[in-house]
């Protein structure tokens, strides 16, 4: 074998190596960039489904979160009143009612006209609305509601005839737990009051 067939025995080898190494190369870079094509496209439907952005050129209006139609009990303040002849029961209730974070301001039996034929009667005013259906959801079925002048967020609750026990703790929870916004809605807003005075 002469020099010069060694020097071109060489210089093929490595060219072969280098194609090799090239072809690696551009087998990594084609990967690369279908993977990074693949991200971009999973992450921007991603976006659009958690509504980071919007696709389609136009922007929609963001619905409006539902209005809530309980509150906590622990921010629920509650008169517990006997409306029948049996004695103690004020009490009996407004124990449970403690047990389930509503806050009991009083006791007190009320004298009826006529006896109440409901399980109990819900007595609120429109700053207690909430209030008063939470705690309505801890009585079967037969309750009253009934609302009147009154301009804080207190609540009676008034014993009848009919009453025999309250709706189970764990079913009841489960009736004012509550339910989730919708995700993306928006806190509705009432617009403010024109001022007297910037007439």
């Amino acid at each position: 074998m002469t020099p010069s067939d060694v020097s071109d025995s060489g210089t093929i080898l490595r060219s072969r190596e280098q194609l090799a190494r090239d072809r690696q190369r551009r087998q990594t870079y084609t990967f690369a960039t279908v993977f990074a094509l693949v991200f971009l496209i999973g992450l921007v439907a991603f976006g659009n489904w958690q509504q980071w952005w919007t696709l389609g050129g136009g922007t929609e209006a963001a619905s409006i979160c539902p209005e809530p139609t309980v509150i906590e009990p622990r921010f629920t303040n509650v008169n517990v009143i006997n409306g029948t002849t049996r004695k103690g029961l004020a009490g009996a209730v407004a124990k449970e009612l403690q047990k389930r974070q509503f806050r009991v301001l009083t006791l007190e039996t009320e004298e009826q006209d006529k006896p109440i034929k409901t399980v109990v009667q819900v007595r609120y005013g429109e700053a207690g609305a909430l209030a008063a259906r939470t705690v309505s959801l801890q009585f079967p079925a037969k309750v009253a509601m009934i609302k009147d002048d009154r301009d804080d967020e207190t609540v009676d609750v008034v014993i009848g005839d009919p009453y025999k026990a309250m709706v189970n703790a764990k079913k009841a929870a489960a009736a004012i737990k509550p339910k989730e916004d919708p995700h993306g809605c928006v806190q509705a807003t009432t617009p403010p009051s024109p001022d007297p005075s910037a007439s």
